[in-house]
């Protein structure tokens, strides 16, 4: 099958008939193979498997029908969860429709065909958490849970419905692994607003969501296809062969990022069910949640009185319970597969903004076992919770989604069920958040985590360039245009998103990275209390490294003396010491009071602080394998201002290339951002030091 679909024939994604003819560009727009596209191989590929296995023959005619059994002939790393042909005719039953009357609508084969088919290979083994890590061809989420067969076996079930044959599970090819199912697999095309509505359990909660209109937003927000018809295809015909932007970063070398194919809205949900509401409050309607939400926000102000007035209670509570982002399943509420994160000591967390004007909530994986509590369920994850050392406060908790037997996945979101209310009160603003606000730049913007960005493909592969990196499955950089990050100038330079990978200095992996003669202004997380407010960059000084030198500006205004990002915090610069005086910031070290009280002065002084010793890098994700980025002079936090900041208002950070030598081929490396609050940085009685977590 021939198609003018630049796209989709790059990265394998599919984007709608309509988009074809605007990315032409002047290359082959044939999908035949080139011979040199071959693997040599002495197996069978996974278009053999399909149609030399009578099992499989009416899934094969689906595939061809829609055009992709050349595609499964040649190089790539795919999943196919083939559905053997007693899944397909018991799918036909229950659509009332004949095989030939499938085959003759090619739109539904390729709806089909794609829906099985991933552009990485997974083994079931590697089918952790609740969805699978990619998304299937039809980019959308593939849910994964696990169950017991007939035999005992504990064998994989994809959304609910498709059991992967135990017995002819992981059956590799030379293009990949066939994971036959015993079920057709589909994908909802259902709103967000849609799938709550449906759920019985749930009628006070969408009952408060029509009241305030929040339910509109969740109904109709699903794709901008301004950019899809208009500014992607101008971003392709700046593209090297139209397919990816190359650039050097690092000590690296040459890499290549390409744009994001579309451009989706999505929405997370935290619901709560009508037995919580009457359990803990006797809540039965829209009348008793509206009361609940006035003691929590206070009386409704004169003019305010229409629930769908931001500044009514009711209003204020059900925003808070909403997200402007789809963070795709419970695996993926933090970071997926705590990467680089040090459990024995630190929960892993993460800060997302909610549809309440200038709040945010605090999502954390608990870890700890020392912090479980009285309620506390290792593992899971939980909403506003300050469980530690000097604090009891459960929080939260978000019931974890695999085995539901309710739909929670939509078009454009997902949602959770939690075991209380969400509330935005004094507790939670000056107790909970009152610590060191930690971000990473990919939780930062929602189109990262939506769009199925963040964290994308295998971080035990290295590969850089887009023809490696498509040929190994291994996910892409991403580079953005103006305009599709919300938030977000970009004056000059390129910004773009760098896959995880293990082993680099950054704390996921991941890392966002400002390059040629860069200019990046975004909007930075709102507060949750009035203070003095340290804002610190978290990076990777590197000498050997193409840094840039940057000049920082808070609310358009410069904040000082350019950064130097090539300079590691072991230099007579920063530290005032010959790099053989630097102390070895291990366990030792850190137990030793002076000595760490003295350290940590030195470089305060400096506006520098060390990289937490919660997060490490090394070769597999094993925190008693690698290093802790503490113990390391190119893992820095640089503190880029100190400013009053008050609840409510909405501020910037500016981050521009002011390099005097070569500044076209400099680069800003932009890893995390941490808010730390006066309570926090300005510690100095006692010990006088903020811990180093």
């Amino acid at each position: 099958m021939k198609k003018n679909n630049i796209i989709s024939k790059v990265i394998g994604f599919f984007i709608p008939s309509l988009l074809l003819s605007a990315l032409v560009l002047n290359v082959s727009c044939s999908d035949e193979p080139m011979e040199d596209n071959y693997y040599s191989f002495t197996g069978k590929m996974m278009s053999q498997y399909l149609t030399e296995n009578e099992d499989f023959s009416e899934f094969a005619q689906i595939v061809t029908v829609a055009g992709l059994m050349d595609q499964l002939a040649t190089y790539g790393n795919y999943t196919c969860f083939a559905p053997k042909n007693s899944a397909v005719d018991a799918y036909l039953a229950e659509k009332g429709i004949t095989f030939e009357q499938l085959l003759a609508d090619v739109s539904r084969c390729d709806t089909i065909a794609r829906t099985h088919l991933v552009n990485v290979g997974y083994t079931v083994s590697e089918m952790n958490g609740d969805i699978l890590p990619t998304q299937n061809m039809m980019r959308r989420n593939l849910q994964i849970s696990r169950d017991i067969d007939e035999n005992n076996h504990s064998v994989v079930i994809v959304n609910n419905k498709a059991k992967v044959y135990f017995e002819s599970q992981d059956d590799s090819v030379e293009n990949g692994f066939m994971q036959p199912v015993d079920a057709v697999i589909e994908n909802t095309t259902k709103s967000m607003t849609s799938i709550i509505k449906a759920n019985s359990e749930l009628s006070v909660f969408f009952s408060a969501l029509e009241a305030t209109k929040l339910a509109d937003r969740l109904d109709t927000m699903v794709e901008d296809r301004n950019y899809i018809e208009n500014v992607l295809p101008e971003v392709v015909k700046t593209l090297t062969e139209g397919k990816y932007y190359s650039y050097t970063t690092g000590a690296e070398g040459e890499e290549h990022a390409i744009p994001p194919a579309e451009k989706k809205y999505g929405f997370t949900a935290f619901v709560v069910p009508d037995k919580v509401l009457k359990d803990k409050y006797g809540i039965t309607d829209l009348n008793g949640l509206y009361a609940k939400a006035k003691e929590i926000y206070g009386e409704t102000p004169a003019g305010a009185e229409e629930y769908t007035n931001e500044n009514n209670p009711l209003y204020k509570l059900m925003a808070y319970h909403l997200l402007d982002r789809n963070v795709q399943g419970y695996s993926t509420l933090t970071v997926r597969d705590d990467a680089g994160v040090v459990k024995s000591i630190s929960n892993t967390t993460d800060w997302y903004p909610t549809m309440l004007p200038h709040s945010m909530i605090k999502v954390e994986r608990l870890n700890v076992a020392k912090w479980v509590g009285a309620l506390g369920i290792l593992g899971d994850r939980y909403i506003n919770r300050r469980y530690d050392d000097t604090h009891t406060i459960e929080g939260v908790h978000v019931q974890p989604t695999e085995g539901a037997s309710h739909e929670f996945a939509g078009l454009n979101g997902i949602y959770f069920y939690i075991d209380d209310l969400l509330k935005y009160d004094d507790e939670v603003r000056n107790v909970v958040q009152n610590c060191r606000i930690r971000i990473d730049f990919s939780s930062l913007f929602p189109e990262i985590m939506t769009n199925n960005m963040r964290m994308n493909g295998d971080y035990t592969k290295y590969e850089r360039k887009f023809e490696e990196s498509k040929i190994a499955g291994c996910g892409y950089n991403y580079v953005f245009s103006q305009g599709y990050l919300d938030g977000v100038k970009i004056r000059g330079g390129n910004f773009v998103y760098r896959r995880p990978r293990l082993n680099f200095y950054s704390m996921h992996g991941d890392e966002m990275v400002a390059n040629k003669v860069f200019d990046i202004e975004f909007r930075i997380p709102p507060v949750p209390f009035e203070s003095e407010w340290q804002i610190r960059l978290g990076f990777a000084p590197m000498s050997t490294a193409p840094r840039g030198t940057v000049l920082i500006y808070f609310d358009g205004k410069a904040t000082g003396i350019p950064l130097n990002m090539e300079e590691e915090i072991n230099t007579m610069a920063v530290y005032g010491k010959d790099k053989s005086e630097f102390p070895n910031y291990n366990d030792e070290f850190r137990q030793d009071v002076e000595k760490r009280q003295e350290d940590f002065k030195i470089l305060k002084n400096k506006g520098y602080y060390r990289g937490p010793w919660s997060i490490f890098h090394a070769q597999t994700n094993n925190e008693n394998s690698g290093e802790r980025f503490a113990h390391q002079p190119s893992t820095v936090r640089r503190v880029l201002c100190t400013v009053s900041i008050t609840p409510g208002e909405t501020h910037t950070l500016r981050i521009k290339n002011v390099s005097v030598q070569n500044a076209v081929n400099k680069e800003a490396m932009l890893d995390y951002l941490e808010l730390v609050p006066k309570s926090v940085y300005g510690v100095t009685e006692g010990d006088g030091v903020e811990d180093d977590l």
